[in-house]
């Protein structure tokens, strides 16, 4: 046992051990009570805070095209889609199995040498969590598809994630005390920023509950 505890806790393993160590602290005092389990289970906005000035339109295309990309591949390994230490487990605990199994064989105690496998073990284990946690997926779609039905048609959000014609954004209603986010497009050559005011006008797509917005200052 103390051979064991030693090999898990050495450099090569320090990583993938801290993180599992992590998973399993939160977990705890989420069963015993101390933490609700929406600790640390935030959403992800990943909207560039930057002023500049009409010479930099071309600059604010390129970081909407950037911060577009990085949400996609956030959505295709299901981050957002479902609780984030949800996802997290699913992630590091085969991370972890992986890795101190390859450290093990191979004999590796090196911290660098430990990275250089948990490197390319981390990127497998993304596709491996994108597998365990399909069934989150559609348990938490549902969830989010009965909130959608809620009519919020005529209502004022505030924009979480820029959106405009083309690049789909989140924007976050009080519904009765209680804060739900929406997917939101606009109309063609209009864009919202983080911050914006914004009018629910009507819903675009039922299935992925997308609906157009307009900003709500240009309402008369």
């Amino acid at each position: 046992m103390t051979e064991f505890l030693h090999f898990i806790f050495n450099w090569a393993n320090a990583i993938p051990t801290a993180l599992l160590v992590f998973i399993i602290f939160y977990w705890v005092i989420v069963i015993l009570g101390f933490l609700g389990t929406d600790f640390l289970d935030f959403d992800l906005d990943y909207e560039a805070d930057i002023d500049l000035d009409a010479d930099a339109e071309m600059d604010v295309n390129s970081s909407s095209v950037g911060v577009s990309w990085i949400n996609n591949v956030l959505l295709f390994f299901n981050l957002g889609k479902v609780p984030l230490m949800i996802w997290l487990s699913f992630l590091v605990i085969p991370l972890w199995l992986i890795t101190i199994n390859i450290n093990g064989v191979l004999g590796i105690h090196n911290f660098f040498l430990g990275l250089a496998v948990f490197l390319p073990t981390l990127f497998v284990c993304l596709f491996i969590a994108k597998i365990l946690t399909w069934p989150f997926v559609k348990f938490f779609g549902n969830i989010d598809k009965d909130s959608k039905k809620k009519e919020i048609i005529g209502k004022v959000g505030v924009v979480t994630l820029h959106a405009d014609d083309v690049s789909k954004g989140q924007a976050e209603v009080n519904y009765m005390g209680t804060f739900l986010r929406f997917y939101i497009k606009t109309r063609e050559g209009v864009k919202v920023s983080k911050g914006d005011r914004v009018l629910f006008i009507q819903m675009l797509s039922e299935e992925e509950g997308v609906y157009l917005i307009e900003p709500y200052n240009q309402i008369d």
